[in-house]
This record gives C-alpha cells, sequence and structure tokens, in this order.
C-alpha cells in the first residue's frame, strides 16, 4: 500500500541557526523566534497543502486498494481507472464512466468467483477462468509497479511544496521582523526559550499573500 505521509516531517523547513539578520542601521541588536514549522502548518498555504496532499494520496491508495480487490481487470481498464480516478477535475460524464467501470469490473470478479466454484466447467468457463487468472497475473504486475511510481508522483509534488514553504516563510518573516525593527530572528525549536515571538506576525504576512 502506498506509504502515508505526514505533513509535520514532509514539510520541515531545514533552516539552522540564524533565519535572518543584516541589513539594518541599528544602535543594538534586536533578536526574535519563530516557529517555523507552526507557522507553515498553521498557514493557508500550508492547510492547502495539508489538504491536497491529502486527497492525493486517498486518490491514489483507493485506486490500488480496487485492483488488489478486483484482479480481474484488463490493462486498458486499469489505465482508464488510473485516469480518470487521477483527474483533478472530473466532470460528471466521466464521474460516470468512471462509476460504470467499477461497476462492470465488480460483476466480472463475481463471476470469476463463481466459476472457481463451478461444477462441471464447460470448455468455455476453462477458457474463460484462464483469462481471468493471467489477468490478474497482469494487474498484480501492474500494482506493484504502480506503487513505486505514486511514491515518486508524491515525493516529487512534496519537494516543490517544501521550496515554496521555504521561499513563502522566509519572505513572511522577513516582512514581520523588519515592521518590528529586529536584526536576528531564529527558528523556536533552535531558541525554545528566546523571548520576543513574531509567529504570529509572520503568520499574518504569510497569509497576506495569495
Amino acid at each position: 500500500m502506498l506509504r502515508i505521509y505526514q505533513l509535520g516531517s514532509a514539510l520541515s523547513l531545514l533552516l539552522l541557526g540564524v533565519l535572518f539578520g543584516g541589513g539594518f542601521q541599528t544602535p543594538a541588536e534586536k533578536n526574535g523566534v519563530v516557529d517555523i514549522n507552526g507557522l507553515v502548518e498553521a498557514s493557508n498555504f500550508g492547510k492547502g497543502v495539508k489538504a491536497n496532499l491529502e486527497k492525493m494520496r486517498t486518490a491514489r491508495e483507493d485506486i490500488l486498494s480496487f485492483l488488489d480487490t478486483n484482479r480481474v481487470l484488463t490493462i486498458e481498464q486499469a489505465t482508464q481507472l488510473r485516469d480518470l480516478s487521477l483527474k483533478p477535475d472530473r466532470t460528471p460524464a466521466e464521474s460516470a464512466t468512471l462509476d460504470a467501470l467499477k461497476s462492470a469490473v465488480v460483476a466480472t470478479n463475481k463471476k470469476w468467483a463463481e466459476l472457481a466454484t463451478k461444477n462441471p466447467l464447460t470448455p468455455e468457463d476453462r477458457t474463460l477462468l484462464q483469462d481471468y487468472a493471467d489477468r490478474s497475473q497482469k494487474i498484480s504486475e501492474l500494482g506493484r509497479s504502480w506503487v513505486a511510481v505514486f511514491t515518486n508522483d508524491i515525493d516529487s509534488w512534496i519537494a516543490k511544496q517544501q521550496t515554496e514553504s521555504n521561499a513563502r516563510a522566509r519572505e513572511a518573516i522577513s516582512t514581520a521582523a523588519k515592521a518590528a525593527g529586529y536584526t536576528m530572528i531564529y527558528d523556536k525549536s533552535f531558541a525554545p526559550y528566546g523571548a520576543n515571538d513574531l509567529t504570529a506576525d509572520a503568520l499574518t504576512a504569510m497569509n497576506a499573500k495569495p
């Protein structure tokens, strides 16, 4: 089954030490801290990433589960199932096609189960049973290959979101720090007892960006 991703670890911003500093002609250094992981997860962007990640994960796990339960699909049916299931904005007609496809596959799977207990079998029954067994083998192999493909898809998507969340967080922290006259901002995970927490101000700045 496709691996389960946890947003907290997937979007952790690996920023050590100083996050922001320099460029200010101030008489004294003014330090602050920001909870970066909390900032990203509480932001509108972070919530959107989490929701989209869950949709991606669920859609792919549903496909793999359907294949595993109904291994009597043809390769063409499996491909159509995948393409329609992963289409982000299906039309009503496409959703109807997907539902009809699933119903047809479930019916075929039921027929396979009935044939498996039928006695005696006609020559046509034996031919059909062999066809279903061949399909099952191919679908099992296809499912294993899709696990790797789906995992890579999500890994690539997460990497892009990490880059974007990193950039947005840095920009928001910089905006909040400049507005309050801070010269140095640290990740709160490395300065847990630091005063002057700017997380709320950075969150406001991050959410201000579309």
